[in-house]
């Protein structure tokens, strides 16, 4: 198993909201993916293939700016919309992580809930985890 399956695994397992993770490589072509067996896809197969060919384009002009700028290294980027988050993290220079996170309300209240907490952190303790197997 490639550290990269094993990322994939471990992230699925982390947290039942996880609903879709994926590897591509810097043109967004996925190598490897996984998906929860008992959902649907939110986003179609070929929508995240144009999501990560635009997406890999961005985490380019990022990290021109990390330099340009001076704002450190970027680590991680999130699209969030009603029903999901999309999450998007450079594992390493060839290879840009898609996590698909299902955007349900954290409670049930009569006050408005804008969504599901995304625990960065821990999502990146994995990568970092992970990457430690090079």
């Amino acid at each position: 198993m490639s550290r990269y399956e094993k990322l994939l695994n471990m992230l699925m397992d982390f947290d039942g909201s996880v609903e879709f993770a994926a590897i591509s490589d810097t043109t967004g072509e996925i190598l490897w993916n996984s998906s929860r067996s008992n959902l649907k896809l939110t986003v179609p197969l070929a929508e995240t293939k144009k999501i990560l060919k635009r997406e890999s384009g961005d985490w380019v002009d990022r990290c021109k700016a990390e330099d340009r700028l001076g704002l450190g290294r970027a680590l991680y980027h999130i699209t969030s919309f009603q029903k999901i988050k999309q999450i998007t993290i450079p594992v390493d220079a060839f290879h840009l992580l898609y996590i698909v996170v299902n955007n349900e309300p954290m409670t049930k209240s009569k006050t408005k809930s804008y969504g599901r907490l995304v625990e960065m952190g821990k999502i990146m303790s994995i990568v970092d985890f992970v990457n430690t197997f090079e």
